[in-house]
């Protein structure tokens, strides 16, 4: 069931075919059902469609990706890449491409900062990455219980030691993956008191860490969760992905 009105891939990918020159459908088995020419599109990792992937000028990134597009009647100049950059970002020549914590001004959120030509082993290059990754995250949680103090949460949350947990498969995705338990790790965390029950948390994490269950628990299956650490309901109301750091 689709759940937005466009996709990342969709955003970018008719954009590039086009400074391509188009793709050629002459190689398609209609019979068979078979498509050859297309655009493919490859990213590194994905979030939920309810978390916003934020862009930074730092050393932690937005998230890469490499298209791959089959049957192209032309390989495009670097000057039509930097013409499908300005249409992807919905922006003119000249105007500036990074503007408030985004690149461009498109309606839909996406926004790229530059594309270049790649070689074909950067795809498996991006696969690698994604299994290497850390991912940072802000998120704004909900506590049953009244936070007595910064420094209470300061107690049970804040930390730069790595805290090992073990998720079980979440109840939102059994039907799509496998049931197995996954050891997975939080990096480094700080929460921020809002006021009596609300506070903000940001935490670093392994890749694969399912962030939304280490806040609430997942009716414990995840362990330890914000939620057990506070020992009472917890609940996470929103979830921004403020950066992604690639070893090496």
């Amino acid at each position: 069931v689709r759940k937005g009105v466009s996709s990342v891939e969709e955003q970018i990918c008719p954009v590039l075919s086009e400074a391509c020159g188009g793709i050629s459908t002459m190689n398609n088995l209609l019979d068979d059902d078979v498509v050859l020419g297309l655009c493919k599109f490859h990213a590194s990792g994905r979030e939920d469609m309810d978390v916003l992937m934020m862009a930074s000028d730092g050393p932690a990134s937005g998230r890469p990706f490499v298209c791959e597009v089959i049957d192209a009647y032309r390989k495009p100049t670097q000057s039509r890449l930097a013409e499908a950059v300005l249409k992807i970002n919905c922006i003119e020549k000249g105007d500036k491409i990074w503007t408030e914590n985004m690149y461009g001004k498109n309606e839909n959120g996406v926004g790229v900062d530059s594309l270049s030509f790649t070689t074909s082993s950067r795809f498996s290059g991006l696969q690698k990455e994604t299994e290497d990754k850390v991912k940072h995250y802000k998120c704004v949680c909900w506590s049953e219980r009244v936070i007595p103090s910064q420094h209470n949460l300061d107690n049970l949350l804040t930390t730069s030691e790595t805290i090992a947990i073990i998720q079980s498969t979440p109840i939102r995705v059994l039907h799509r993956r496998s049931s197995a338990d996954r050891l997975r790790h939080i990096l480094k965390a700080k929460a921020v008191k809002i006021d009596e029950h609300w506070f903000e948390l940001y935490i670093s994490t392994s890749a694969g860490t399912y962030v939304k269950e280490f806040v609430h628990g997942d009716m414990g299956r995840t362990r330890p969760s914000v939620s057990s650490i506070l020992d009472c309901k917890t609940d996470i109301v929103q979830l921004d992905c403020v950066g992604i750091q690639f070893n090496g």
